[in-house]
């Protein structure tokens, strides 16, 4: 979180959140060198389209006051 702040750019925020990775094979989900995974943008698996890409699940009630 301390490396978001204005001056950063998106590209930079979007490669760091594939670090995830490093977090992903600390507690045995992944196996291997977190380096040869970003060579094949195995984030890409986890955030398939990229850092920030959301969807709301839930439906929109009429919530207007009669």
């Amino acid at each position: 979180m301390a490396l978001i702040k204005p001056e950063v750019k998106w590209t930079e925020m979007h490669r760091l959140a594939d670090w995830v990775l490093q977090e992903l094979v600390k507690i045995g989900i992944l196996r291997g060198s977190v380096e040869d995974m970003l060579k094949v943008h195995m984030g890409s698996v986890f955030m398939s389209h990229g850092l920030g890409h959301v969807h709301d699940v839930g439906s929109y009630p009429d919530v207007s006051v009669s």
